[in-house]
């Protein structure tokens, strides 16, 4: 698979960040919702997307939240798998039902993952005052427990034209869409167009 990144825009606000930050120490704090978006491609490089023709995209966007399954029927699922359908159909490929034996197939995925541990704080006087044979005062270090919990969208398109029956399709093309402000209405056509935009081989004709 060959994997493309776009967060030029993050990678400079960091960066800028970076060297204010004895200035300005919560610089990231104003990061807007766009610097924060990061869009992650991949396909399959023997893939020539020009021999498809037609599409079936699912109904539904299948949840995936820590090894749990589901599927969502919300206003915001019809929106992104409808800008989803836009965006193959401007490339030249027709959506048509699974029934119909079309050659790829879509689907859209919001995962959610939790993750979380503990970090060990040591204290820095520790190798000051311990002299390293004892004698001296020691400070334990305390622990602080953490969780963050992300939630993205995940585009797939697999390759159903040349499935081996008994086997899983291939996987031909994926995208990652993360950052903040991927599930506001007012961003969700720009952030879909985004994944389509940098896969320029993505096209029928």
């Amino acid at each position: 698979m060959t994997m493309k990144v776009k967060h030029a825009s993050l990678l400079s606000v960091l960066l800028l960040a970076a060297m204010s930050w004895s200035c300005a120490p919560d610089a990231l704090q104003d990061l807007t919702p766009e610097d924060s978006q990061v869009f992650i491609t991949n396909y399959q490089k023997s893939a020539n997307f020009r021999n498809y023709q037609t599409f079936s995209l699912a109904d539904s966007v299948y949840l995936l939240q820590n090894q749990r399954t589901g599927v969502s029927t919300l206003p915001l699922d019809f929106r992104i798998l409808g800008r989803v359908a836009d965006n193959l159909t401007k490339r030249g490929y027709k959506r048509i039902l699974r029934s119909e034996k079309p050659d790829l197939g879509v689907n859209v995925i919001r995962i959610s993952e939790t993750q979380s541990g503990v970090v060990a704080n040591y204290n820095p006087w520790n190798s000051y005052w311990g002299y390293g044979g004892g004698g001296g005062f020691y400070y334990p270090p305390t622990y602080s427990y953490y969780e963050s919990t992300e939630t993205y969208w995940y585009i797939e398109i697999v390759d159903l034209k040349n499935a081996v029956s008994g086997q899983q399709p291939s996987i031909i093309w994926n995208a990652q869409i993360r950052g903040s402000g991927i599930f506001d209405e007012s961003t969700l056509a720009s952030v879909v167009e985004n994944v389509f935009t940098q896969s320029t081989y993505l096209k029928k004709n």
